[in-house]
């Protein structure tokens, strides 16, 4: 990091920009204007930061966001006042959703200036989303409140809005009150009593199931070594997508994304142990993972985490590495799940087999689409999936990861558009590997400038775009409910062709052996390609029609194609 000479009484923008430069800021996204260009000159001129132009300030924010998930590292984004900021809203909600640490750098139009088109109360305008305000106060407290934020934005696990006045930039700032070092202070473990109740439970259990959530981040090797002496199978979160990857008894994502093997093994379960996870309806399925009654074991550092989604038989506040590894001295070594049946169903099932391919003279299945890109992008990935019909659930199913900093989910707000964004955010932050945006046509369309961003940075980013020319979400639900389905219906432009004009590689396929032929194109890309997956519209995600059409995946005669 570059030395800060706090004596020489820098101005304001100097100030905010070299103490920024202190912890660590060396890549950021933005918007320039009038407002924040005095900071991001700075930190650009005199501290080599690595700034990302974006198109529009909402992807400057979705990109701070991705790059912060996929990287590990404090996300930073910058906008000037007014317009700016309200453009921003939609992705800094997402981002307050999804608790990253971030920080968006936004200029502030002097106070009482009525004349000024651009004023607003910002304070109003990002309350509502989530994230945070630290306003600089002023030149004397300027280096203070950016510590301040930078603080705030790790221990509060959400965007702090740095809100710098402008009339601020020009003066002369006071001294600087140091760096923000992380609280490392290991976190308490759980009480003896609690962990003696739960190896008695995993005693009895024949056929339990591990969920590890985000909250178990640390707990990784111990939480396996603990399911080979127990038996259990393992499981994630969606959100913790990748966490045990590569271990053979590992059955993917628990919830309404599970592939059809880990729907059919959890459901079987009779002991469920969720660590460091919120246990949502989301991850329960609205209850069907739990269709064995399992024993519910409830791990969390947060005690208003218990009973909050789903009633637990057995609670166990403290560190989830800590209940692994007390767990594993203590339990009885058992089988369990760990047999040679299981291992045959867990080898025999394929995603691609699940379920005859439904493409047809109009276009591909997404299931079929979704097998493709399993095979053809490379494992060492980062995959960011969008929210719509297609988009979603195929993706998050079918699609593998290799750690959970490999799966961005900007959905947190169930908007869509959001993704592509978020993906150059990503793409940013882990150059080594290839990043796959799975989007909608729809989806698309609302943040399609930000294809130029990805060009002029020379991204290594495929763009599949799920394209069945329509809402495709509201075209099913239309169409369960006996409605004029002509309203969601929008043909889109060439996709390709426009990919094509931005400077990206493109191509357009409508057929299963066409998807073959894409090998070449997106194994291995030197800079954005775009794919134009042309759907038929006869086919629902099975996510949809169990969740929309009450169908049940389990039953061996569902389809997902119209019959």
């Amino acid at each position: 990091m570059p030395d800060v000479c706090w004596e020489a009484r820098m101005r304001v923008a100097e100030a905010v920009a070299g103490a920024l430069a202190e912890h660590g800021v060396s890549c950021l996204f933005g918007v320039l204007g009038d407002g924040n260009l005095p900071i991001l000159d700075v930190l650009v001129r005199e501290h080599g930061a690595d700034y990302v132009a974006a198109a529009r300030e909402d992807g400057a924010v979705l990109m701070a966001d991705g790059y912060a998930r996929a990287g590990g590292r404090l996300g930073v984004a910058t906008v000037t006042h007014g317009p700016a900021l309200t453009n921003a809203v939609t992705a800094l909600t997402e981002a307050a959703r999804a608790r990253t640490p971030m920080l968006l750098i936004a200029a502030d139009t002097p106070p009482g200036d009525r004349r000024n088109p651009q004023a607003i109360d910002q304070e109003d305008v990002v309350r509502p989303t989530g994230a945070g305000v630290q306003r600089v106060h002023s030149a004397e407290s300027a280096v203070a409140d950016v510590v301040r934020a930078v603080r705030r934005a790790f221990t509060e696990r959400r965007p702090i809005v740095l809100n710098v006045p402008t009339p601020l930039l020009g003066l002369e700032a006071g001294d600087g009150p140091g760096t923000f070092l992380a609280d490392r202070t290991p976190l308490p473990p759980p009480r003896d009593e609690e962990v003696r109740r739960v190896a008695a439970a995993l005693e009895r259990a024949e056929r339990p199931v591990i969920v590890a959530g985000r909250g178990a981040a640390e707990a990784r090797d111990e939480l396996v070594g603990l399911a080979e002496r127990t038996g259990a199978l393992l499981a994630t979160t969606l959100k913790a997508k990748g966490f045990f990857s590569g271990e053979p008894y590992d059955v993917g994502v628990c919830g309404g994304f599970a592939t059809g093997i880990g729907r059919r093994l959890i459901r079987e379960a009779d002991l469920l142990l969720a660590v460091g996870a919120s246990l949502n309806s989301f991850t329960v399925d609205g209850g069907r993972m739990l269709a064995g009654n399992p024993v519910i074991v409830h791990n969390d550092v947060r005690p208003e985490a218990f009973g909050e989604w789903t009633p637990a038989d057995l609670r166990v506040l403290g560190d989830a590495k800590a209940l692994a590894a007390m767990l594993a001295e203590t339990a009885v070594k058992k089988t369990g799940w760990r047999t040679d049946e299981t291992a045959r169903r867990l080898d025999e099932y394929a995603y691609e087999t699940e379920y005859p391919d439904g493409s047809d003279d109009t276009g591909l299945d997404p299931h079929t689409v979704v097998a493709a890109l399993e095979r053809i992008v490379p494992r060492e990935r980062t995959l960011v999936v969008e929210g719509g019909h297609a988009a979603l659930s195929e993706p998050c199913r079918g699609l593998s990861v290799p750690d959970p900093s490999g799966f961005v989910f900007p959905v947190n707000f169930g908007s869509i558009g959001l993704g592509l964004a978020s993906a150059i955010g990503a793409a940013t932050a882990r150059p080594d590997r290839v990043t796959l945006a799975v989007t909608g046509d729809g989806a698309l369309m609302m943040n399609l400038a930000e294809l130029d961003t990805a060009v002029r940075r020379g991204l290594r980013l495929v763009v599949v775009v799920m394209n069945d020319a329509a809402f495709g979400y509201e075209y099913h639900n239309m169409l369960h409910r006996g409605m004029d389905t002509g309203l969601s219906l929008i043909p889109r432009p060439d996709f390709a062709a426009v990919a094509r004009a931005f400077g990206a590689a493109a191509v357009t396929v409508r057929t299963p052996g066409e998807l073959d032929d894409l090998k070449g194109l997106i194994a291995d890309p030197s800079g954005p390609v775009l794919v134009d997956a042309r759907l038929t519209r006869a086919v629902r995600t099975r996510w949809f029609a169990e969740h929309e059409n009450g169908l049940d995946p389990a039953d061996p005669d569902f389809r997902p194609r119209y019959r």
